[in-house]
């Protein structure tokens, strides 16, 4: 599997489990929702930059 694959995916996989368990001991859902919606933005950059830098690697 290349690495612009599951690299964000592990992140995201990381930060959602943050938001989770923040989520339930603090109960911190709607405060911390835009914190994880820019954290989606900040993984969806980051496919994109690796993707980017796969194909000029290649060429």
């Amino acid at each position: 599997m290349k690495r612009y694959i599951w690299q964000p995916i592990a992140f995201f996989c990381v930060g959602l489990a943050f938001y989770i368990y923040f989520g339930i001991t603090w109960n911190a859902w709607i405060q911390n929702l835009p914190h994880i919606i820019g954290y989606a933005v900040i993984c969806i950059c980051l496919w994109w930059a690796l993707k980017k830098k796969e194909t000029y690697k290649h060429n």
